[in-house]
């Protein structure tokens, strides 16, 4: 009898595992998708250069996260000489971008939607809300994941951030889909210094890095003369901003 019940369940292990089994397409796709095509060394390598090329903010450091496709955090790094010399929030406010850009962003022709470009969509307005008003909500980050870890490793190969999926969802500049060619492979967000420093130097990080889409996520500053929902605000000596679009 139990011999019979063993080999019942045997086989029914085996049809499962055949329904189951991917196909080699599947498996491609997977991997794609939870695979990481930035290293730590390469992060912190393009956002340190990218930052002492860049002229616009405050002349502030940064963090830097880049996020795969799924989500998930590849590599955390920052752009000045000490852990410290960054503001601490950033490195979670620059997790939120890289994953806001990313989650919101499409392969081609769809294609990406920067942080930057989300600013008017979410801001109130007189006419009682734009469409994307409270996004912000939709997406909280998971706060214990981000803090939790050894804070001697935050920006490092070692980052308890690495491999964690924390979501956020920011609506200002700093964030950018990665791509590889007309698919989209992650994100990278930025934080440390003013929104738009923040969307000119990731902006000069992703070229570094070599991922950049062909479609436009520029940042699009509205006009003096128009509501301030109509674009992303203008920030402090912003006038070397990499990455923007017209007056709008």
């Amino acid at each position: 009898m139990m011999n019979s019940i063993r080999k019942t369940f045997m086989l029914g292990s085996s049809l499962l595992a055949l329904i189951w089994a991917e196909t080699p397409a599947q498996a491609e796709d997977r991997d794609v998708k939870s695979g990481c095509l930035v290293t730590y060394a390469q992060l912190k390598s393009a956002v340190t250069k990218a930052a002492q090329d860049d002229i616009s903010g405050l002349d502030n450091h940064y963090w830097a996260v880049v996020v795969n496709r799924s989500g998930k955090i590849c590599a955390v790094a920052y752009s000045g000489p000490s852990i410290e010399s960054q503001w601490l929030a950033s490195r979670q406010i620059a997790a939120a971008k890289a994953f806001t850009a990313n989650s919101l962003s499409l392969n081609m022709p769809k294609g990406p939607l920067s942080t930057a470009q989300l600013y008017g969509f979410a801001q109130p307005s007189p006419s009682g809300g734009n469409p994307l008003f409270g996004l912000h909500f939709g997406n909280a980050l998971d706060s214990q994941r981000a803090y939790q870890g050894d804070y001697a490793a935050f920006g490092t190969e070692r980052d308890p951030l690495v491999g964690a999926r924390v979501g956020g969802t920011i609506t200002f500049g700093g964030g950018l889909a990665l791509y590889s060619g007309s698919t989209a492979i992650g994100g990278l967000g930025l934080s440390g210094d003013t929104a738009c420093a923040d969307h000119s130097t990731a902006w000069r990080t992703r070229a570094i890095l070599g991922l950049v889409g062909p479609g436009t996520d520029t940042i699009a500053f509205a006009s003096d003369a128009t509501p301030k929902t109509g674009g992303h605000p203008h920030c402090p000596n912003d006038g070397g901003t990499q990455g923007q679009a017209a007056n709008i």
